[in-house]
């Protein structure tokens, strides 16, 4: 009998294909406008400069303008525009009032980068009720808050891509983190009910679960010497990540190189939840 598999013709590459394949601008933001909440340092300020080099011209929030503008300085090395507001992520009215200030600057808005956060923590039989909702109020109402005040925008655009920060400790429990774990945890599943409700308006929203960075937040982890020897033995890459690992991931998740991908929360800690050990 004939092969049936080689008598068939091979498919025609439509137009598409073509663009596609031979397309070398993925991850090329050129033309696009992102806001980076918690952008003055670390994480945050990582992935602004990243999306910045990509080509994007960058809205950057925090809580003071000092650092926010050497953040905005590196940016016009890159001659790419910014914008510095001082915006506290948990007032409803104030992030209203920066995104109308940012709209009217840039005439659209395409990226969001929820990445403000804070640690508060104590063992559950003494946490108090203040940290317990300054955290939660920092770390998952305000992602609640700053998507909800752009996705109008987005869905009239018919476009959007909104960035989550996590964390790998919104899958893993530990001593003293019962705010931090429930708010990260939560953030993670916010991220899938955006998913399901802006898709059809060509939004795409995932979530970026980091582990054990290097950061200002981290400082005191990183004092404690044996720990961090101990800890970095149970990593299969063998380091522990900074803020410029983030920087990739970040500029995939932002460009049309990530159209097809909502959802979904990715996680980079070196392999560390792997729990693999030396």
């Amino acid at each position: 009998m004939p092969d049936r598999q080689a008598s068939r013709k091979p498919r025609r590459l439509r137009s598409a294909d073509v663009a596609l394949s031979q397309s070398s601008d993925w991850g090329d933001l050129t033309g696009r406008v992102a806001l980076v909440t918690g952008a003055s340092r670390g994480l945050g300020a990582a992935m602004a400069l990243a999306l910045a080099r990509a080509g994007a011209s960058v809205v950057l929030w925090a809580r003071q303008a000092t650092t926010l503008q050497r953040v905005a300085k590196t940016i016009h090395t890159f001659g790419r525009p910014s914008l510095v507001q001082v915006v506290d992520v948990t007032d409803a009215p104030a992030i209203r009032r920066a995104v109308t200030q940012a709209l009217r600057r840039f005439g659209q808005l395409d990226i969001v980068v929820n990445n403000a956060g804070m640690w508060g923590g104590d063992p559950l039989v003494r946490l108090s009720r203040k940290i317990w909702s300054d955290v939660v109020a920092t770390d998952l109402t305000s992602v609640f808050l700053v998507s909800q005040a752009v996705a109008p925008i987005m869905i009239r655009q018919r476009y959007g891509k909104i960035i989550n920060v996590a964390s790998t400790s919104g899958f893993l429990a530990h001593h003293d983190g019962a705010a931090y774990c429930t708010a990260k945890a939560g953030v993670m599943h916010l991220s899938r009910v955006m998913a399901v409700e802006w898709g059809p308006y060509g939004i795409r929203v995932n979530c970026i679960a980091p582990g054990l960075f290097r950061t200002a937040m981290t400082s005191d982890v990183f004092a404690d010497r044996a720990w961090l020897a101990r800890r970095r033995r149970q990593v299969p890459l063998r380091r522990f990540g900074e803020p410029d690992d983030l920087a990739g991931l970040a500029v995939f998740l932002a460009s049309r190189g990530s159209d097809h991908i909502t959802g979904q929360t990715i996680v980079i800690d070196g392999g560390a939840s792997l729990a693999v050990g030396a």
